[in-house]
């Protein structure tokens, strides 16, 4: 089922190559337990892709968490994906809302850590959550490929952006650092990851970091919509301990937000 334009439509032969032509804004958001997570920051991230994509549409008129109520209804939902789509090829975008793909981690992963690789790309406007075609089809080529979990973006200048479908964290010592928001598509869970941080009073700096100076340091994670928060374990040959006591308090933290069990089950 898809809602197309608030109205419930069959999803047969539906296909997101509809979105290869024009301009496509769109938000992933978590349902757990029946309901969105952290719906509050989707909205937010959502209404600043209008504004810096120069459309004037205000969110609240948009009604999403009513629309998307809905739709968890109807599917009787407990936990997945949803995306939101706002598909523009004229003035007035046309709007969909349909469950997609997730493939959450293991708990095994949230332990062990997961592999990564590293890709010279970057989003050219990367504050706007926008559908990126040749982008996702490329890291997903890579993925599938090479057996890892994310792709991590390098800019021109050699520097660590985000993952492809996520933020990416470091830890050296006991700080941890991200690339500076200006470099990044802003995710919802790493403003989880901040919020931790300053609760909890543990150091975190935005910095950019090298790919020549990922050998010193001691621990990498990411976070996103579908991992939360997930150890890596790997950087191209570099190996990383998803046991850091910091990335272990921050998960320990984050899983408490959500009600998860602990042990990450």
């Amino acid at each position: 089922m898809i809602l197309y334009n608030n109205k419930v439509t069959s999803s047969t032969g539906f296909s997101e190559k509809i979105f290869e032509k024009g301009f496509s804004i769109y938000e992933v958001i978590r349902i757990f337990k029946g309901k969105p997570i952290f719906l509050n920051d989707n909205l937010m991230r959502l209404s600043n892709s209008l504004k810096k994509s120069n459309i004037k549409i205000d969110v609240e008129t948009l009604n999403l968490p009513d629309k998307l109520m809905r739709f968890i209804q109807l599917e009787n939902m407990v936990e997945g994906n949803l995306k939101y789509v706002l598909h523009f090829t004229s003035d007035q975008p046309d709007e969909y809302i349909y469950q997609i793909p997730h493939s959450y981690p293991a708990a095994e992963e949230y332990q062990q850590g997961v592999p990564t690789l590293t890709y010279s790309a970057m989003r050219e406007n990367p504050g706007v959550k926008y559908i990126n075609t040749d982008l996702r089809t490329r890291t997903n080529q890579l993925i599938k490929e090479h057996q890892v979990y994310e792709i991590l973006l390098v800019d021109r200048d050699g520097y660590i952006t985000e993952g492809s479908r996520s933020n990416v964290f470091f830890i050296k010592n006991e700080v941890i650092y991200t690339a500076p928001v200006e470099y990044v598509l802003p995710g919802t869970s790493r403003k989880r990851v901040f919020d931790i941080c300053q609760k909890y009073r543990l150091a975190i700096e935005e910095k950019r970091i090298a790919c020549s100076e990922l050998a010193h340091y001691d621990a990498a994670f990411l976070s996103g919509t579908s991992p939360l928060i997930l150890p890596i374990n790997r950087i191209d040959d570099l190996h990383f301990n998803p046991q850091w006591p910091i990335l272990q308090e921050i998960m320990k933290y984050y899983f408490q937000l959500i009600g998860v069990d602990p042990v990450f089950k």
